[in-house]
C-alpha cells in the first residue's frame, strides 16, 4: 500500500469511528412526582496583603473565612391536564459563618408553592413568619427567573466533547473599587456509564472585559467535577474549588493582593 492510500484509509477509518460514536443530550428539567434533596456547602478565604514600603501598611494582611450550609427539598406532584404540575419547596437550615460566627438565615424553614409549567416555575404563593413582603417578593422572583448552573448546549455531545460558559463574579477590594472578573468554565465529557455522565471541569479566570478597569490585574484557575443524570435530566453533583489572585494599585506607593480560595460542594438526591 503507498503513502496516499495509507492516508486514505486513515481517513475514511476515523470517519466511520466518530460517526458510530453515541451522542448524549444535556437538559436540566424538573419532572413530575419526584422528590428533590438539594445540598450544598460552600466556603471561601480571602487573604489580603499590602505590597508597600509605607511603615503603617507594610507587611500588614488581614483574612476572612465564610461558609455557607443549606438543604433545599423540592417535592412535584402528579402532571394536570394542563401539563403542569404543583411543586413544593421547602428551605431547611440556612447556615452562614464568618470569621467563626455563625447565623442562621431568616429564608430558614420558608416554604414555597407554586407550579410547574415547560420547566418554569409560577409561584403562588411564599410561607414564613421571618419574612417581610419585600423578601417573599424577592424569592418570588428568583425561583421564576432562575438559570440552570449549567448551560448545556443543545446539540447533543459525545465522549470528549467540550462547551464553554462564562460567570461574572465582584471581589471586593478594600480602599477601592470592587473588582469584576469573568470564570470561564470549561466542560469535557469525560464518560458515560449507566446514565450518569461525568465531566471534568476547568476554570479560567481573566478580569472582565465588560468594563474598563484601570491598575487591575487578575488571574487564576479552578477545576471541578460535574455528574448529570441522564435518565432523571438533573444535574447530581457539581463540585469546584478556584484560586484568585488580585492586584489592585491604589497609589503609586501602595498595591493591594488579594488572594481568593474557593469550594463549593452541590449535591442533588432523586427519589
Amino acid at each position: 500500500m503507498n503513502i496516499k492510500n495509507y492516508v486514505l484509509s486513515i481517513i475514511i477509518l476515523t470517519s466511520f469511528i466518530s460517526c458510530g460514536q453515541e451522542t448524549f443530550e444535556f437538559k436540566s428539567e424538573i419532572n413530575p412526582e419526584k422528590t428533590y434533596s438539594l445540598s450544598m456547602n460552600m466556603s471561601s478565604t480571602n487573604r489580603v496583603n499590602y505590597l508597600t514600603e509605607n511603615s503603617e501598611l507594610k507587611g500588614k494582611t488581614a483574612e476572612s473565612n465564610n461558609s455557607t450550609k443549606m438543604t433545599r427539598i423540592t417535592t412535584t406532584k402528579e402532571i394536570m391536564n394542563n401539563d403542569s404540575f404543583p411543586a413544593i419547596i421547602e428551605y431547611g437550615q440556612i447556615i452562614t459563618t464568618i470569621n467563626g460566627s455563625k447565623t442562621t438565615n431568616p429564608i430558614s424553614g420558608t416554604i414555597v408553592k407554586g407550579t410547574y409549567f415547560d420547566n418554569k416555575l409560577n409561584v403562588k404563593e411564599v410561607l414564613s413568619n421571618d419574612l417581610d413582603e419585600k423578601t417573599k417578593n424577592g424569592i418570588k422572583y428568583a425561583l421564576e427567573n432562575v438559570k440552570p448552573d449549567i448551560d448545556f448546549p443543545k446539540k447533543p455531545l459525545k465522549i470528549g466533547d467540550s462547551f464553554e460558559h462564562n460567570m461574572p463574579m465582584t471581589i471586593p477590594i478594600e480602599g477601592a473599587n470592587p473588582v469584576k472578573i469573568e470564570i470561564i468554565k470549561t466542560f469535557t465529557l469525560k464518560s458515560v456509564k449507566e446514565n450518569i455522565a461525568i465531566f471534568i471541569l476547568k476554570e479560567t479566570i481573566q478580569l472582565s472585559t465588560q468594563i474598563e478597569q484601570t491598575n487591575v490585574t487578575a488571574n487564576g484557575d479552578g477545576n471541578g467535577i460535574v455528574e448529570f443524570d441522564i435518565n432523571e435530566n438533573q444535574i447530581i453533583k457539581n463540585n469546584a474549588s478556584f484560586t484568585i489572585e488580585v492586584n489592585v494599585k491604589i497609589n503609586d506607593d501602595i498595591t493591594v493582593n488579594s488572594i481568593v480560595n474557593s469550594n463549593s460542594e452541590v449535591e442533588t438526591k432523586i427519589e
